[in-house]
């Protein structure tokens, strides 16, 4: 299954009102100080929040486009000096089968730098 995930990290005061304004609840956060399950020790504060899960690669865009276009209805943003936001893609491959294609159009890309939304894409 494909999945897309928004993580956003930094100072806490900044967290709280993104999160404040987002369509959805984070589905999980972590603190300062907490440890990794690599062992490391986590230098901000954060969340994760589920944008969506399709089989079908355009699908999933479409889920994409609607929670990014319901946020910046909502004014909520990042490009902040406070917050980084990163928009996490994983198509999970089995060996043998095709990766799957996502077709980021030039206005998903800038609705991506206008929005300050780093974007990471792992197969």
């Amino acid at each position: 299954m494909n999945i897309a995930t928004l993580k956003v990290h930094g100072h806490p005061e900044g967290l709280a009102d993104v999160r404040d304004g987002l369509p959805s609840e984070p589905h999980g956060d972590w603190q300062k100080g907490d440890v990794k399950p690599d062992g490391r020790v986590r230098i901000d504060s954060g969340f994760y929040v589920a944008i969506g899960t399709e089989k079908s690669p355009d699908e999933l865009l479409k889920q994409i486009r609607f929670y990014l276009s319901e946020c910046r209805a909502r004014g909520i943003h990042f490009e902040r000096s406070d917050v980084d936001a990163e928009l996490r893609i994983s198509f999970p491959c089995e060996p043998g089968v095709a990766t799957p294609t996502l077709d980021l159009s030039l206005a998903d890309m800038t609705t991506l730098v206008e929005m300050g939304i780093n974007l990471s894409i792992t197969a």
